[in-house]
């Protein structure tokens, strides 16, 4: 895993309050515990620290109505972007 997954894994659980440990790639935002007010913040926080925009609000979705959307989709996001 790369310095800057991990990075982006350490934002999502700070902002899901979560533990760090608990983090992988093969969770599903919705199994976390994340909604979409949290999808909006990790958005915000990684456009930040990472300086990145998404264009196209991929990030912006609703866990509890896209239940299947996990870690490494944000990650592969990510990726396409960088």
């Amino acid at each position: 895993m790369s310095e800057e997954d991990k990075i982006i894994m350490k934002i999502i659980a700070d902002i899901v309050e979560v533990d760090e440990e608990a983090m992988s790639p093969e969770l599903t935002l919705y199994e976390l515990g994340a909604d979409e007010l949290h999808m909006v913040e990790v958005t915000m926080a990684l456009e930040q620290a990472i300086d990145v925009i998404f264009p196209d609000n991929r990030l912006l979705i609703n866990p509890e109505k896209d239940p299947t959307f996990t870690v490494g989709d944000i990650l592969r996001i990510f990726a396409e972007y960088c």
